[in-house]
């Protein structure tokens, strides 16, 4: 009787023991399974610009929150129910939508859907109408002032305003403009790098909450290697005994990185390099033995063309 007793003593620790193991496993595999049944939140602020003939839609959803995410579902609506335009997938913050009329009032919103088929919350809605998107800017130009480049246009108006876009690439622009909010001024200061190709294109923008954008304006393109200076204004030459003193004009392009100096004292030779200078200022120490040309070139990113001259310079017997 003792003995069957220890048995069923025996028996029931070891049921005990089993559950126990058996509620500890569950629970450290129950809170994973769990998580994933959770309703993903939503995703947020929705909004859209009108682009000639596409509105172009984008929103807000965590990226630390993707690799839970199936997509992105996008609904439209012309006169009260939300029907499915697509599924996007869940890396995708933007959509464009080419089904639209001119003065149509349309709704968006957009709903997450997770692993598991759980769909979030609506994010917010969006409506918009959009209407007749105005002109091109027109005649783009720039002036470069030391390390800043300001771009200047003729507008379209009263009540529009103007996106700038800017790429290193020809046609490669981005969906977002450089500028935070539309310019309401003809003009817009970028800084300039020197050794660097850029393009710009400019849109027009009408409306106030969600834009009505126009086609882009001429591309136009800013490469410092095709910069080609002036020509050095008011060279004069001033001898002395022995030598010669070149002064001249500083430029007004502040790109122009120096001058090239060029002498000729026959024309059998021509003109001859004979240096440098980072100043509108040269002395030629050198001592002449007959009358002498001079040749000043400003030096650009690339290009020096065309010099400044000036002709026959008297040379003098020191005393």
């Amino acid at each position: 009787m003792f003995l069957n007793h220890r048995w069923l003593f025996s028996l029931v620790c070891a049921f005990a023991f089993a559950a126990c193991f058996a509620l500890i496993a569950c629970g450290k595999k129950g809170d994973p399974t769990l998580k994933s049944y959770e309703k993903p939140g939503p995703p947020s602020q929705v909004r859209a610009v009108h682009r000639e003939s596409e509105i172009i839609l984008s929103w807000n959803f965590p990226r630390s929150q993707e690799i839970a995410i199936k997509g992105f579902h996008l609904l439209k609506s012309t006169d009260g129910d939300f029907g499915e335009v697509t599924l996007l997938k869940g890396d995708q913050r933007s959509y464009i939508d080419t089904r639209f009329e001119i003065n149509a009032e349309y709704r968006y919103k957009v709903v997450a859907e997770n692993l598991k088929g759980i769909l979030s919350k609506d994010s917010n809605i969006l409506v918009i109408k959009p209407t007749t998107p105005p002109a091109p800017p027109k005649n783009l130009s720039f002036t470069v002032l030391y390390d800043s480049l300001t771009l200047t246009w003729d507008g379209g108006g009263q009540g529009i305003g103007y996106n700038v876009y800017k790429s290193d690439k020809p046609g490669g622009y981005i969906l977002t403009p450089v500028n935070g909010e539309p310019l309401k001024e003809l003009s817009f200061k970028d800084v300039f790098t020197i050794n660097k190709t850029v393009f710009y294109t400019i849109r027009s923008v009408s409306g106030n909450a969600i834009p009505d954008e126009g086609p882009a304006s001429m591309e136009l393109i800013v490469n410092p290697a095709e910069f080609v200076p002036p020509a050095p204004e008011e060279l004069q030459a001033v001898p002395a005994q022995g030598n010669v003193s070149l002064i001249w004009k500083e430029s007004s392009m502040t790109w122009v990185r120096g001058y090239k100096i060029y002498r000729e004292t026959n024309e059998q030779e021509g003109f001859v390099s004979i240096g440098e200078t980072q100043t509108p200022s040269f002395l030629d120490g050198e001592k002449p033995v007959t009358n002498r040309s001079y040749r000043v070139t400003a030096l650009g990113p690339a290009k020096e063309v065309p010099p400044a001259e000036i002709r026959d310079i008297m040379y003098r017997e020191p005393r």
